[in-house]
């Protein structure tokens, strides 16, 4: 019995939880989100990401003009899910439709679209007023 390899493992992890983000996102409507922002509560005072669950809400059910109101920012980082769960789900049926290793060059450009998408993403939510 072959071991999986943990780049193959790593894609399920992320595959599910971002699945996982996405089905909240599509059976909690924007208005009906059962975990409160905690900064807000405590604070009084909007975060970065206060609107995220609102705006994927309305991106899953296709409404992009209205996520996008609540908040800006969280269209970017929808995208980068949305890629980052196609791209788990294109190594896991690489590696078992194939049963090939990944080979370096395409893992290392995996963690370069990776790692560059999520910088694109969230580093305008890290450096807002």
């Amino acid at each position: 019995m072959h071991k999986t390899p943990a780049h193959v493992t790593i894609s399920w992890v992320f595959l599910i939880l971002i699945g996982i983000v996405f089905g909240y996102s599509y059976f909690f409507y924007p208005n009906s989100h059962p975990i409160p922002c905690m900064v807000k509560e405590y604070t009084g005072k909007d975060c970065a990401t206060c609107g995220f669950s609102r705006s994927f809400s309305c991106y899953s059910h296709l409404q992009f003009n209205s996520g996008k109101s609540l908040n800006p920012n969280s269209w970017p980082v929808f995208l980068y899910l949305c890629i980052q769960f196609f791209l788990r789900a294109f190594v896991i049926f690489f590696y078992s439709f194939s049963g090939k290793r990944v080979n370096s060059t395409l893992l290392k450009t995996d963690i370069l679209i990776s790692i560059s998408g999520f910088l694109l993403a969230f580093l305008p939510i890290l450096f807002k007023n």
